[in-house]
């Protein structure tokens, strides 16, 4: 194997030192620590059989693009919520950017993930940088009862891919569902919101309930398989809010107008990441600066 191979990414070039990290992990035969160190310095318990901790393992990045996103958005003092956790990484962003005056709700409904999601948790609250973090092992749907967490056949240990299933399942565990506007104060602003919800966007958008048209939550950050106009961005733009994708450059993420045809600019990147804002201007403004922040 090359060990160049993969190298030619901003999370290397703009870091060099994790080039060598990651040439030593492959002339180890890719041994994976259980704990990752983030560019942010908080430090996170992986799984190295699953998708995000093998992203981690190899990088201490995962998805730059929403990592970047993530980061630029949320303002010190926000309120957060992260739907479809994992093991928190995303919370981890929300919680350094945030800040103790801010806090994170964070959702997972996989009970294995979630104990892991638990385990970063207390480790991240005894640390003063970091907004206090509710976590709950639920999935947000828009009903109220229990589901089956599908997992693929062919994949059933990589956890990330796991979907909602309210019919028959293939492989899966038996989840609880709740709405998330059970969660949410009428009074209490939120700032951010992360939703990566495998297939179920539009019923966790749903289940946000009256919060979603009161002006309650500034940036929703998502994906979306299915095509645009899909039925969660229709609830968006109902709601009065403006969408956009997101496009990776080298030089950093840029926004565009999701009425320009969505283009894979590489055989991995299928599924675009949406950004739903109350505040179009703001968002304009703070991905006009190019680079990363994040790392």
């Amino acid at each position: 194997m090359n060990l160049f191979d993969g190298l030619r990414k901003p999370q290397y070039i703009f870091r060099p030192a994790q080039i060598v990290r990651r040439m030593l992990q492959e002339l180890q035969q890719r041994q994976r620590k259980p704990i990752v160190q983030l560019p942010w310095g908080l430090q996170i318990e992986i799984d190295p059989a699953d998708t995000v901790g093998d992203a981690l393992a190899g990088q201490s990045l995962y998805d730059i693009v929403t990592t970047e996103v993530l980061w630029r958005l949320t303002d010190r003092g926000d309120n957060t919520v992260d739907v479809g956790a994992n093991i928190g990484y995303m919370t981890s962003i929300l919680a350094v950017r945030a800040g103790p005056s801010g806090s994170v709700i964070s959702f997972e409904p996989h009970p294995e993930t979630f104990q892991m999601l638990q385990k970063n948790v207390q480790r991240w609250s005894a640390l003063k940088q970091c907004a206090p973090i509710a976590s709950h092992r639920l999935a947000l749907s828009d009903r109220e009862g229990e589901a089956i967490l599908d997992l693929l056949e062919t994949d059933a240990d990589n956890k990330s891919h796991a979907h909602l299933n309210f019919d028959s399942p293939h492989v899966g565990v038996l989840v609880q569902t709740s709405r998330l506007e059970k969660f949410l104060a009428p009074n209490r602003g939120i700032g951010v919101m992360k939703i990566d919800a495998e297939r179920h966007q539009a019923a966790v958008l749903q289940g946000v309930g009256a919060h979603l048209r009161s002006n309650n939550i500034r940036d929703i950050v998502f994906e979306e398989e299915a095509k645009f106009p899909a039925p969660s961005h229709r609830i968006l733009q109902d709601a009065g809010y403006s969408l956009f994708w997101f496009e990776e450059h080298f030089r950093g993420p840029k926004i565009v107008p999701p009425d320009k045809q969505y283009r894979p600019k590489r055989p991995y990147d299928i599924i675009p990441s949406f950004l739903a804002t109350l505040d179009p201007k703001r968002a304009q403004r703070l991905f006009s600066k190019s680079g990363w922040q994040s790392f």
